[in-house]
């Protein structure tokens, strides 16, 4: 669930609250008047990987196509040196 922050503008009091994106709260958790509240707008936290500038976005992917290649590469190998009976 989100964390939102609300500010009373009764108490001046600054407290967290967790609930679902469509839902508001209407009482203070700290002095307990209703209808007092304000929503105080909070910056999201996003954390990114960096990358090293070594490797780009792709290389990953890249390195495991190669290597299904070569495996691919020596199952069709095997197969070929196989005998079926009709």
């Amino acid at each position: 669930m989100p964390r939102y922050v609300y500010k009373c503008l009764s108490c001046e009091g600054h407290f967290q609250s967790w609930h679902g994106i469509n839902e508001r709260k209407n009482k203070c958790d700290l002095c307990g008047i209703e209808e007092h509240l304000v929503r105080v707008p909070q910056i999201p936290s996003i954390k990114s990987k960096p990358f090293s500038e070594d490797r780009k976005v792709g290389d990953l992917t890249n390195e495991y196509i190669e290597q299904n290649q070569q495996l691919l590469k020596e199952m069709k190998e095997e197969a070929r040196k196989q005998f079926y009976d009709d």
